[in-house]
């Protein structure tokens, strides 16, 4: 199960609802108050108007229909109605400004909010990635966002207007008839009691349903990714019902919260109508008794109050159950932003000093205190140990050395700790001790994002992004002509597939090169590498996915690109590095053995069982 559960547990309600609320700032600020008066002024309106058309109206009636000429009283009847019609009209006016301020101040926070996200994406370190799916991540910027959508938008100011009507609804009834009122008030505390049990319950469900959600998205995500794979082992049946588990798990946690949001309309109603009933046979024994001092026109508006005092809270709760369900959203949301980021307390950067062409002509290190110190692509790994989980070393003392003009190659089975070692370099995961330096600086002193333009790296698995095939080739060099992506794609021999496309270097590629084979997606990844030129080149199964006669040909140009240059190299066909200068020989996170081929050919140990084919690689 998704390490996400573990998070979603119940926190402060009002906490997370003040920290959304923090995002208004300044200008935003103050347009929400204007938010929350004009929605008070609205519903200031509307029972404004229902309260005075008992006391003017009718009441005008009862006292002056006999007294004076019916011109007059009609004459007072319409100063009346069209004061009442100013008072509607401007409620209206609140009610539409209102709206259309939240949603453009809640778009605001949104974007606010959807920017934090992706940043955080960029700075969280490799390891969360590892624990995490990708369509839990992706939950983040879709179901939880387009909850926070749905409240800012529409419920946070009617959850401002219903209150208001409440509160200016009791109100008025205790201006017509204080003891009538009472009746009102003890149904309204039943209402608010079972408000409050009821959303209490409900969210609860809404959370379940939140992380039920993404249980199903990452699902999804990973069965559509693996789509041939599952159909290539007719594993469609399985696939079905791992995806009907998280479905109904779903399911499940969205009836019981919708379940518990629904059932406050039928308690209110009925509520309401008993309500209604007792005030009219009280209110009536009240007329009749002259106990309401505005009479006839104050029973009218009371009764009016009392039908509609129901109404507020449909619209409370339906409303609250929104907030409560965006609250669970934004609580997973600040969970993430909250998440530890990548340590990058390092000082030393790369420094622009020239023009040239050449990576290491054009940039040298400069430290905090303005030294500046020659680039040269030195790695140096002295006593490293590491281990993914505390207590379980994935590598147990490694040191080796690669300096400009040396190409180092790392062998072993799966599991060795090839990957690992580049991976530590590249600084996505940190070292349990031993030390790491480039050109003798520790890495962990250089900045994150010079270290890693300092490196050029070529996996297994090349990602390609949508766009033309000359914008994926200049990612890595944003500057970079159109000649010089068709120069290094003629170095890495990708030059020859890429004029046969449909369209040349301005071909589209879709879904990470769907439309393109393994190997043309590797050669592209060949071609980045070779269009940017940092001193240290790592290659990890660079030529795995490439036929024979491609990989000779690749190999031609590797060799330009590899001079001069510091040279790590993963590899599973050990043909490829047989003229490395040093060989290392991993066994579970160890170097068992290490020299260049000949060398451990005359061992006769674990290389020559992993060349004569005596060991697998795999």
């Amino acid at each position: 199960m998704p390490a996400m559960l573990n998070r979603a547990r119940p926190k402060n309600f009002f906490q997370t609802m003040r920290r959304l609320f923090s995002y208004f700032k300044g200008p935003q600020l103050f347009l929400l108050i204007l938010v929350c008066v004009l929605a008070v002024c609205s519903s200031a309106c509307n029972i404004l108007g229902t309260y005075l058309s008992g006391n003017w109206v009718i009441h005008t009636l009862e006292e002056n229909l006999d007294l004076l000429p019916l011109e007059e009283n009609l004459s007072t009847l319409y100063k009346q109605c069209g004061l009442l019609v100013g008072i509607y009209l401007f409620g209206v006016i609140s009610n539409v400004l209102y709206m259309q301020i939240m949603v453009r101040l809640t778009q605001k926070v949104l974007y606010q909010i959807r920017k934090e996200l992706m940043a955080k994406v960029q700075r969280i370190p490799i390891p969360y990635f590892d624990r995490h799916t990708h369509g839990e991540i992706m939950t983040y910027f879709t179901n939880d966002v387009d909850a926070l959508v749905m409240a800012m938008n529409d419920s946070f100011a009617n959850i401002v207007l219903s209150l208001s009507n409440i509160v200016g609804t009791i109100v008025s009834l205790f201006l017509i008839n204080f003891y009538l009122s009472l009746i009102v008030v003890v149904f309204i505390l039943l209402m608010f009691f079972f408000m409050f049990l009821d959303s209490h319950k409900a969210q609860k469900y809404f959370k379940s349903q939140q992380v039920a959600l993404s249980e199903v998205n990452a699902r999804v995500e990973e069965d559509i990714l693996g789509v041939k794979v599952i159909k290539a082992f007719s594993h469609e049946e399985e696939s079905r019902k791992r995806f009907l588990q998280g479905n109904e798990s779903w399911r499940k946690a969205s009836e019981k919260a919708f379940f518990f949001t629904q059932l406050n309309i039928p308690i209110f109603v009925s509520l309401s109508y008993l309500n209604f009933s007792v005030s009219a046979v009280v209110g009536a024994i009240f007329l009749a008794n002259g106990w309401i001092a505005t009479g006839l026109g104050g029973l009218s508006s009371y009764l009016v109050f009392v039908r509609t005092s129901c109404q507020p809270f449909n619209f409370f709760t339906q409303h609250l159950n929104s907030i409560l369900s965006a609250s669970a959203g934004a609580e997973r949301i600040f969970s993430f932003l909250d998440e530890k980021e990548e340590e990058n307390l390092g000082k030393v950067e790369l420094f622009k000093i020239s023009d040239e062409e050449d990576f290491q002509k054009r940039y040298c290190w400069k430290t905090p205190e303005g030294e500046r110190i020659l680039l040269e692509g030195r790695i140096v790994f002295d006593k490293v140990h590491f281990s993914y989980v505390p207590g379980k070393e994935i590598l147990k003392d490694i040191s080796f050395e690669v300096h400009p003009g040396k190409k180092v190659a790392f062998v072993g089975t799966t599991g060795a700790g090839k990957t690992t070692i580049i991976s530590l370099l590249a600084r996505f995961y940190p070292i349990d001790s031993g030390k790491i330096t480039y050109d003798g600086i520790d890495i962990r002193d250089i900045e994150l994002s010079s270290l890693r333009r300092a490196l050029s790296m070529v996996t297994q698995d090349t990602h390609l992004f949508t766009g033309t095939v000359k914008d994926n080739i200049r990612y890595v060099r944003r500057h970079s002509t159109d000649e010089e992506i068709k120069k290094a794609s003629e170095s890495s021999h990708a030059d020859s597939f890429i004029s046969r496309l449909p369209e040349g270097y301005d071909t589209m590629l879709y879904d990470d090169g769907a439309n393109l084979s393994e190997g043309q997606r590797q050669l592209l990844g060949l071609t980045r590498a070779s269009l940017n030129k940092p001193p240290v080149l790592i290659l990890d199964e660079a030529t795995s996915n490439i036929d024979t006669r491609s990989e000779k040909l690749i190999h031609e140009g590797l060799m330009a690109l590899m001079k001069q240059r510091s040279v790590l190299v993963i590899a599973h066909r050990l043909s490829t590095i047989g003229d490395a200068d040093e060989i290392l020989v991993l066994d579970h996170g160890t170097i068992i053995e290490r020299g260049r081929q000949e060398e451990l050919l005359k061992l006769k140990g674990a290389y020559y069982d992993l060349y004569t084919g005596r060991k697998e690689l795999f």
